[in-house]
């Protein structure tokens, strides 16, 4: 599997962009990880597996991984292997069956003077925060010296 990967990926007709992606998810997750795999050997068991290692490891480092990442290491399994599928390599490809866990997106709270304090406290602040009309209006004044 490794040597199809790394085949698919120097023959991908893609953006810079997506190409640099496509090498950083095979060089930390899928050639450690099912790498070792005969490429008609890999099944849903084997990519499910994957992931489940991809986030245990994560856990125990202490890292978040968000479920945007889990699908963009999949969408770079699964379209490497559309092109092993394409050329006769396999007869399924199993990154399309698996189903990740869902996501949940935070809820935006309003930002109050209270969480204001908190975060002037603490530096906590939540992840998804919107202002009030009274805080909106406020910004161009706080910022008015500024440079920018």
């Amino acid at each position: 599997m490794a040597e199809w990967l790394q085949r698919w990926l120097d023959n991908h007709q893609g953006a810079p962009s997506t190409v640099t992606g496509y090498a950083d998810h095979m060089r930390r997750y899928l050639t450690p990880l099912p790498g070792h795999l005969l490429l008609a050997e890999v099944s849903v068991a084997h990519v499910e597996e994957m992931f489940a290692v991809i986030a245990r490891e994560h856990q125990e480092a202490g890292r978040r991984l968000s479920a945007a990442t889990l699908d963009r290491i999949r969408a770079t399994l699964r379209a490497a292997l559309n092109a092993a599928l394409r050329a006769g390599l396999v007869e399924e490809n199993p990154a399309s069956l698996v189903a990740l866990p869902p996501t949940r997106r935070p809820r935006a709270v309003v930002w109050t003077a209270a969480r204001v304090q908190h975060w002037r406290k603490t530096g906590e602040r939540p992840a998804v925060a919107v202002w009030t009309v009274a805080l909106t209006a406020q910004f161009p004044d706080a910022i008015a010296a500024h440079r920018l």
